[in-house]
């Protein structure tokens, strides 16, 4: 059946998750705050997309990392 996790792995991987949540905050708070400064008006319709596609991998990795750590069994 499944073997337990160590506290090890489960602080990896809780480490991981704040990490790419964190991440994931910064990008969108270089992008509010216009930290792109004239990049970010000549981004394309789809380098708009592309931005915000990084932005929802990090933060959804993070919290896919966070369930991990949290659970017992591998």
């Amino acid at each position: 059946m499944g073997s337990e996790r160590s506290a090890a792995g489960r602080a990896a991987w809780g480490v991981g998750g704040v990490a790419l949540i964190v991440l994931g905050g910064v990008l969108i708070w270089i992008i509010q705050t216009g930290g792109f400064g004239q990049l970010a008006e000549d981004l394309s319709p789809m380098g708009s997309l592309a931005v915000r596609s990084v932005t929802f991998v990090l933060i959804g990795g993070g919290a896919w990392c966070l369930v991990r750590a949290g659970k017992q069994r591998a």
